[in-house]
Protein backbone atom coordinates (compact mmCIF):
# COMPACT_ATOMS: atom_id res chain seq x y z
CA UNK A 1 0.00 0.00 0.00
CA UNK A 2 1.57 3.24 -1.13
CA UNK A 3 2.25 5.15 2.00
CA UNK A 4 -0.25 8.14 2.59
CA UNK A 5 0.07 11.66 2.81
CA UNK A 6 2.06 13.25 6.09
CA UNK A 7 -0.55 15.78 6.34
CA UNK A 8 -3.11 13.51 5.90
CA UNK A 9 -2.57 11.53 8.93
CA UNK A 10 -1.28 13.61 11.18
CA UNK A 11 -2.59 16.78 10.62
CA UNK A 12 -2.59 18.37 13.95
CA UNK A 13 1.50 18.08 13.67
CA UNK A 14 1.16 20.73 11.20
CA UNK A 15 0.12 23.36 13.95
CA UNK A 16 1.97 23.71 17.47
CA UNK A 17 1.10 21.46 20.22
CA UNK A 18 0.69 23.98 22.66
CA UNK A 19 -0.51 27.70 21.25
CA UNK A 20 0.02 30.65 23.33
CA UNK A 21 -3.68 31.03 24.22
CA UNK A 22 -4.29 26.96 24.79
CA UNK A 23 -0.85 27.13 27.54
CA UNK A 24 -2.05 30.11 29.04
CA UNK A 25 -5.47 28.76 29.94
CA UNK A 26 -4.67 26.95 32.62
CA UNK A 27 -2.27 29.19 34.80
CA UNK A 28 -4.62 31.78 35.58
CA UNK A 29 -7.21 29.08 36.96
CA UNK A 30 -4.41 27.77 39.01
CA UNK A 31 -3.36 31.17 40.11
CA UNK A 32 -7.08 31.91 41.12
CA UNK A 33 -7.73 28.90 42.81
CA UNK A 34 -4.19 29.78 45.21
CA UNK A 35 -5.77 33.08 45.27
CA UNK A 36 -9.20 31.77 47.18
CA UNK A 37 -7.51 28.98 49.00
CA UNK A 38 -4.99 31.50 50.40
CA UNK A 39 -8.10 34.32 50.92
CA UNK A 40 -10.23 31.49 52.43
CA UNK A 41 -6.60 30.28 54.84
CA UNK A 42 -6.32 34.08 55.99
CA UNK A 43 -10.08 34.57 57.01
CA UNK A 44 -9.82 31.36 58.61
CA UNK A 45 -6.92 32.27 60.74
CA UNK A 46 -8.42 36.50 61.38
CA UNK A 47 -11.47 33.90 62.45
CA UNK A 48 -9.21 31.71 64.97
CA UNK A 49 -7.19 34.66 66.08
CA UNK A 50 -10.58 36.43 66.77
CA UNK A 51 -12.39 33.83 68.66
CA UNK A 52 -9.91 31.16 69.36
CA UNK A 53 -8.76 32.79 73.00
CA UNK A 54 -12.92 32.27 74.06
CA UNK A 55 -12.49 28.44 74.47
CA UNK A 56 -10.18 29.19 77.12
CA UNK A 57 -12.42 31.31 79.47
CA UNK A 58 -14.63 28.16 80.16
CA UNK A 59 -11.95 25.83 80.06
CA UNK A 60 -10.06 27.98 83.06
CA UNK A 61 -13.03 27.84 85.21
CA UNK A 62 -14.17 24.11 84.41
CA UNK A 63 -10.01 23.35 84.87
CA UNK A 64 -10.02 25.35 88.25
CA UNK A 65 -13.37 23.62 89.50
CA UNK A 66 -12.56 20.35 88.63
CA UNK A 67 -9.22 20.26 90.58
CA UNK A 68 -6.85 19.96 87.35
CA UNK A 69 -2.91 20.05 87.33
CA UNK A 70 -1.80 23.28 88.19
CA UNK A 71 -0.51 23.68 84.15
CA UNK A 72 -3.48 23.43 82.97
CA UNK A 73 -5.27 25.57 84.95
CA UNK A 74 -2.01 28.45 84.34
CA UNK A 75 -2.30 28.06 80.68
CA UNK A 76 -5.71 28.01 79.75
CA UNK A 77 -6.67 31.42 82.28
CA UNK A 78 -3.23 32.98 81.22
CA UNK A 79 -4.62 32.58 77.58
CA UNK A 80 -8.25 33.84 78.10
CA UNK A 81 -6.61 36.99 79.70
CA UNK A 82 -6.31 38.87 76.30
CA UNK A 83 -9.73 38.16 74.74
CA UNK A 84 -11.24 39.67 78.38
CA UNK A 85 -8.20 42.31 77.66
CA UNK A 86 -9.51 43.47 74.76
CA UNK A 87 -13.36 43.63 75.83
CA UNK A 88 -12.69 45.90 78.42
CA UNK A 89 -10.50 47.95 75.74
CA UNK A 90 -13.59 48.49 73.60
CA UNK A 91 -16.01 48.61 76.44
CA UNK A 92 -13.99 51.73 77.76
CA UNK A 93 -13.90 53.50 74.28
CA UNK A 94 -17.56 52.94 73.82
CA UNK A 95 -18.27 54.65 77.09
CA UNK A 96 -15.69 57.45 76.37
CA UNK A 97 -17.30 58.33 72.99
CA UNK A 98 -20.47 58.61 74.84
CA UNK A 99 -19.76 60.00 78.35
CA UNK A 100 -16.56 62.10 76.83
CA UNK A 101 -12.76 62.42 76.70
CA UNK A 102 -13.03 63.44 80.54
CA UNK A 103 -15.32 60.70 81.80
CA UNK A 104 -13.49 58.40 79.31
CA UNK A 105 -10.03 59.17 80.48
CA UNK A 106 -11.02 58.30 83.37
CA UNK A 107 -12.75 54.77 83.19
CA UNK A 108 -9.30 54.10 81.03
CA UNK A 109 -7.46 55.23 84.06
CA UNK A 110 -9.74 52.97 86.15
CA UNK A 111 -9.86 49.57 83.69
CA UNK A 112 -6.79 50.50 81.52
CA UNK A 113 -4.44 47.59 83.69
CA UNK A 114 -7.11 45.74 85.19
CA UNK A 115 -5.28 42.64 84.91
CA UNK A 116 -1.44 44.08 86.27
CA UNK A 117 -4.01 45.82 89.02
CA UNK A 118 -5.90 42.55 89.69
CA UNK A 119 -2.12 40.71 89.84
CA UNK A 120 -0.89 42.97 91.94
CA UNK A 121 -3.57 43.30 94.87
CA UNK A 122 -3.98 39.86 94.99
CA UNK A 123 -0.35 39.52 95.80
CA UNK A 124 -0.81 42.05 98.04
CA UNK A 125 -3.10 40.08 99.79
CA UNK A 126 -1.02 37.18 99.79
CA UNK A 127 2.31 38.61 101.11
CA UNK A 128 3.67 38.35 97.92
CA UNK A 129 4.98 41.77 97.22
CA UNK A 130 8.31 40.64 95.05
CA UNK A 131 5.33 38.96 92.59
CA UNK A 132 3.15 42.60 92.50
CA UNK A 133 6.58 44.69 91.82
CA UNK A 134 7.57 42.76 89.60
CA UNK A 135 4.28 42.28 87.27
CA UNK A 136 4.37 46.58 87.20
CA UNK A 137 8.02 46.33 85.82
CA UNK A 138 7.06 43.93 83.22
CA UNK A 139 4.17 45.75 81.97
CA UNK A 140 6.28 49.33 81.35
CA UNK A 141 8.83 47.38 79.98
CA UNK A 142 6.40 45.05 77.89
CA UNK A 143 4.80 48.58 76.20
CA UNK A 144 8.27 50.75 76.02
CA UNK A 145 10.34 47.70 74.63
CA UNK A 146 8.54 45.11 73.02
CA UNK A 147 4.98 47.24 71.84
CA UNK A 148 6.85 50.06 71.41
CA UNK A 149 10.06 48.48 69.32
CA UNK A 150 7.16 46.34 67.05
CA UNK A 151 5.27 49.82 66.43
CA UNK A 152 8.12 51.91 65.08
CA UNK A 153 9.04 48.70 62.98
CA UNK A 154 5.27 48.41 61.38
CA UNK A 155 5.29 52.41 61.11
CA UNK A 156 8.62 52.94 59.19
CA UNK A 157 9.76 50.03 57.24
CA UNK A 158 10.63 50.13 53.65
CA UNK A 159 10.12 54.17 54.65
CA UNK A 160 12.45 57.06 54.69
CA UNK A 161 12.70 58.90 58.15
CA UNK A 162 9.53 60.03 60.00
CA UNK A 163 8.96 61.79 62.69
CA UNK A 164 6.76 62.13 65.62
CA UNK A 165 4.77 65.24 67.00
CA UNK A 166 7.54 67.01 69.47
CA UNK A 167 5.34 68.90 71.80
CA UNK A 168 3.58 65.74 72.70
CA UNK A 169 6.77 63.63 72.72
CA UNK A 170 8.23 66.23 75.09
CA UNK A 171 5.89 66.48 78.13
CA UNK A 172 5.17 62.34 77.58
CA UNK A 173 8.98 61.82 77.89
CA UNK A 174 9.16 64.41 81.10
CA UNK A 175 6.59 62.31 82.61
CA UNK A 176 8.09 59.29 82.12
CA UNK A 177 10.98 60.21 83.69
CA UNK A 178 9.37 61.27 86.77
CA UNK A 179 7.98 57.67 87.07
CA UNK A 180 11.42 56.05 86.64
CA UNK A 181 12.46 58.72 88.75
CA UNK A 182 10.75 57.93 91.82
CA UNK A 183 11.16 54.34 91.53
CA UNK A 184 15.26 54.82 91.36
CA UNK A 185 15.58 57.42 94.53
CA UNK A 186 14.13 54.45 97.24
CA UNK A 187 16.27 51.82 95.55
CA UNK A 188 19.70 53.95 95.22
CA UNK A 189 19.40 55.15 99.61
CA UNK A 190 18.26 51.55 100.20
CA UNK A 191 21.52 49.87 98.51
CA UNK A 192 23.73 52.83 99.61
CA UNK A 193 23.07 52.95 103.41
CA UNK A 194 21.32 49.27 103.97
CA UNK A 195 20.36 49.08 107.29
CA UNK A 196 16.95 47.71 109.61
CA UNK A 197 16.12 51.39 110.56
CA UNK A 198 16.19 52.74 106.56
CA UNK A 199 13.58 50.52 106.29
CA UNK A 200 10.97 52.14 108.04
CA UNK A 201 12.02 55.63 106.28
CA UNK A 202 11.48 54.19 102.79
CA UNK A 203 8.28 52.77 103.74
CA UNK A 204 7.31 56.44 104.90
CA UNK A 205 9.10 57.51 101.60
CA UNK A 206 7.12 55.44 99.78
CA UNK A 207 3.50 55.86 101.16
CA UNK A 208 4.37 59.88 100.93
CA UNK A 209 5.49 59.56 96.97
CA UNK A 210 2.47 57.90 96.52
CA UNK A 211 0.35 59.80 97.58
CA UNK A 212 1.98 63.05 95.18
CA UNK A 213 2.21 60.38 92.00
CA UNK A 214 -1.44 59.94 92.69
CA UNK A 215 -2.35 63.88 92.37
CA UNK A 216 0.41 64.08 89.64
CA UNK A 217 -1.48 61.55 87.53
CA UNK A 218 -4.91 63.70 88.19
CA UNK A 219 -3.15 66.51 87.04
CA UNK A 220 -2.20 64.77 84.02
CA UNK A 221 -5.11 63.57 82.94
CA UNK A 222 -6.61 67.30 83.46
CA UNK A 223 -3.86 68.04 81.33
CA UNK A 224 -4.29 65.52 78.61
CA UNK A 225 -7.77 65.57 78.31
CA UNK A 226 -8.42 69.31 79.37
CA UNK A 227 -6.38 72.12 79.22
CA UNK A 228 -4.15 70.94 76.72
CA UNK A 229 -5.98 68.27 74.68
CA UNK A 230 -5.42 70.37 71.65
CA UNK A 231 -1.43 69.19 71.76
CA UNK A 232 -3.11 65.72 71.40
CA UNK A 233 -5.74 66.29 68.18
CA UNK A 234 -3.13 65.17 65.73
CA UNK A 235 -3.61 61.52 67.52
CA UNK A 236 -7.03 61.12 66.66
CA UNK A 237 -8.90 60.98 63.19
CA UNK A 238 -10.50 63.70 61.75
CA UNK A 239 -14.42 63.05 62.72
CA UNK A 240 -13.09 63.40 66.42
CA UNK A 241 -14.68 66.80 66.28
CA UNK A 242 -17.77 65.67 66.58
CA UNK A 243 -20.34 65.69 69.80
CA UNK A 244 -18.55 62.44 71.49
CA UNK A 245 -22.19 62.38 73.55
CA UNK A 246 -24.56 61.54 70.45
CA UNK A 247 -21.77 59.13 68.96
CA UNK A 248 -23.47 56.31 71.09
CA UNK A 249 -26.70 55.08 71.20
CA UNK A 250 -28.54 55.17 74.59
CA UNK A 251 -28.38 51.32 74.63
CA UNK A 252 -25.06 50.58 73.14
CA UNK A 253 -24.24 52.80 76.22
CA UNK A 254 -25.95 50.63 78.25
CA UNK A 255 -24.53 47.62 76.85
CA UNK A 256 -20.92 49.02 76.66
CA UNK A 257 -21.43 49.35 80.43
CA UNK A 258 -22.11 45.62 81.29
CA UNK A 259 -19.87 44.75 78.85
CA UNK A 260 -17.31 46.31 80.90
CA UNK A 261 -18.61 45.05 84.38
CA UNK A 262 -18.73 41.91 83.48
CA UNK A 263 -15.57 41.74 81.85
CA UNK A 264 -13.83 43.15 84.63
CA UNK A 265 -15.62 40.70 86.94
CA UNK A 266 -14.37 37.64 85.02
CA UNK A 267 -10.90 39.16 84.49
CA UNK A 268 -11.03 39.47 88.32
CA UNK A 269 -12.11 35.34 88.55
CA UNK A 270 -9.33 34.58 85.95
CA UNK A 271 -6.59 36.19 87.07
CA UNK A 272 -7.09 34.77 90.76
CA UNK A 273 -7.04 31.33 89.15
CA UNK A 274 -3.86 32.00 87.32
CA UNK A 275 -2.59 33.78 90.49
CA UNK A 276 -3.22 30.25 92.75
CA UNK A 277 -1.80 28.29 89.31
CA UNK A 278 1.90 29.54 89.85
CA UNK A 279 3.11 28.16 92.63
CA UNK A 280 2.39 24.21 91.22
CA UNK A 281 2.88 25.67 87.30
CA UNK A 282 6.86 26.35 88.76
CA UNK A 283 7.35 22.90 90.13
CA UNK A 284 6.57 21.29 86.73
CA UNK A 285 7.57 23.56 83.90
CA UNK A 286 11.11 25.03 86.02
CA UNK A 287 9.83 28.72 85.14
CA UNK A 288 10.39 30.90 88.02
CA UNK A 289 7.74 33.36 89.66
CA UNK A 290 10.05 36.26 88.07
CA UNK A 291 9.70 35.47 84.91
CA UNK A 292 5.99 34.85 85.12
CA UNK A 293 5.78 38.05 86.41
CA UNK A 294 7.66 40.13 84.00
CA UNK A 295 7.30 38.31 80.83
CA UNK A 296 3.97 36.06 80.78
CA UNK A 297 1.39 38.09 81.96
CA UNK A 298 2.28 41.46 80.66
CA UNK A 299 2.26 40.13 77.12
CA UNK A 300 -0.76 38.17 77.61
CA UNK A 301 -2.48 41.11 79.69
CA UNK A 302 -0.98 43.77 76.63
CA UNK A 303 -1.43 41.97 73.29
CA UNK A 304 -4.82 43.14 72.23
CA UNK A 305 -3.42 47.04 72.67
CA UNK A 306 -0.22 45.96 71.11
CA UNK A 307 -2.20 44.68 68.28
CA UNK A 308 -4.30 47.87 68.01
CA UNK A 309 -1.08 50.00 68.24
CA UNK A 310 0.92 48.36 65.39
CA UNK A 311 -2.35 48.55 63.45
CA UNK A 312 -2.42 52.29 64.18
CA UNK A 313 0.98 52.59 63.20
CA UNK A 314 0.79 50.70 59.34
CA UNK A 315 -1.97 53.18 58.75
CA UNK A 316 0.46 55.80 59.53
CA UNK A 317 -1.61 57.33 62.69
CA UNK A 318 2.05 57.22 65.03
CA UNK A 319 1.30 59.56 67.27
CA UNK A 320 -1.28 58.21 68.33
CA UNK A 321 0.21 54.38 68.91
CA UNK A 322 2.81 56.19 71.14
CA UNK A 323 0.04 58.44 72.86
CA UNK A 324 -1.38 54.53 74.10
CA UNK A 325 1.60 53.26 75.01
CA UNK A 326 3.10 56.12 76.93
CA UNK A 327 -0.34 56.40 78.52
CA UNK A 328 -0.50 53.02 79.65
CA UNK A 329 3.22 53.19 80.81
CA UNK A 330 2.04 56.37 83.25
CA UNK A 331 -1.09 54.40 84.07
CA UNK A 332 1.27 51.73 85.23
CA UNK A 333 4.11 54.11 86.52
CA UNK A 334 1.96 57.27 88.23
CA UNK A 335 -1.40 55.33 88.98
CA UNK A 336 -1.32 51.45 89.81
CA UNK A 337 1.99 51.37 91.56
CA UNK A 338 1.07 54.48 93.77
CA UNK A 339 -2.23 52.93 94.48
CA UNK A 340 -0.80 49.14 95.30
CA UNK A 341 1.50 51.10 98.01
CA UNK A 342 -1.41 53.32 99.50
CA UNK A 343 -3.16 49.81 99.60
CA UNK A 344 -0.44 47.67 101.50
CA UNK A 345 -0.46 50.80 103.89
CA UNK A 346 -4.24 49.82 104.88
CA UNK A 347 -3.78 46.38 104.81
CA UNK A 348 -1.07 46.61 106.89
CA UNK A 349 1.55 45.12 104.04
CA UNK A 350 4.83 47.10 103.37
CA UNK A 351 4.50 47.99 99.88
CA UNK A 352 7.01 50.39 98.61
CA UNK A 353 8.73 51.94 96.02
CA UNK A 354 11.90 49.91 96.83
CA UNK A 355 12.48 47.05 93.52
CA UNK A 356 14.94 45.01 93.31
CA UNK A 357 18.07 46.54 91.93
CA UNK A 358 18.38 44.63 88.27
CA UNK A 359 15.04 45.64 88.07
CA UNK A 360 15.10 48.89 88.83
CA UNK A 361 18.64 49.18 86.64
CA UNK A 362 16.97 48.01 83.35
CA UNK A 363 13.91 50.24 83.99
CA UNK A 364 16.05 53.58 84.19
CA UNK A 365 18.09 52.21 81.22
CA UNK A 366 14.69 51.22 78.96
CA UNK A 367 13.28 54.62 80.11
CA UNK A 368 16.71 56.31 79.00
CA UNK A 369 16.82 54.83 75.40
CA UNK A 370 13.11 55.80 74.69
CA UNK A 371 13.42 59.63 75.90
CA UNK A 372 15.88 60.02 74.03
CA UNK A 373 14.31 58.37 71.02
CA UNK A 374 11.09 60.85 71.85
CA UNK A 375 13.70 63.75 72.36
CA UNK A 376 14.82 63.20 69.00
CA UNK A 377 11.78 63.40 67.39
CA UNK A 378 12.79 61.16 64.30
CA UNK A 379 13.04 57.19 63.79
CA UNK A 380 13.44 54.71 61.30
CA UNK A 381 12.45 50.79 61.46
CA UNK A 382 15.96 50.05 62.83
CA UNK A 383 15.21 51.65 66.41
CA UNK A 384 12.23 49.73 66.68
CA UNK A 385 14.44 46.80 66.21
CA UNK A 386 16.96 48.14 68.69
CA UNK A 387 14.20 48.55 70.94
CA UNK A 388 12.59 44.90 70.48
CA UNK A 389 16.07 43.60 71.33
CA UNK A 390 16.41 45.33 74.21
Amino acid sequence: MPPSNREDRFPEETEPLLDRESSSQPIPRRCESFGLSYRGTMTALRFGCSYLPWIFLPLGSIARLLHWNDLWIFLFNLLAIPSLSAVISSSSDELADYLGELAGGLINATFGNAVELTAGVLALVYGDILFAQSVMIGSILSDVLLVFGCCLVSASYNKDVLYFNTAVAQSLSSLMTITAVTIILPTALYSTFPSANLEDTIISFSRSTSIVLLALYVGYLYFHLGTHKHLFESQKPDDSNESPRHGTPHSTYITSTLKLVAAAIVTVICTRFLFESIHGTTKVTGLTKTFIAVILIPIASNSPEGTAVIAAAQVGDVDSAIGVIVNSTLQIGLFVIPFLVILGWMIYQPMTLYFETSHTVILFLSIIVVNHLLQDGRYTYIHGVMLVAL
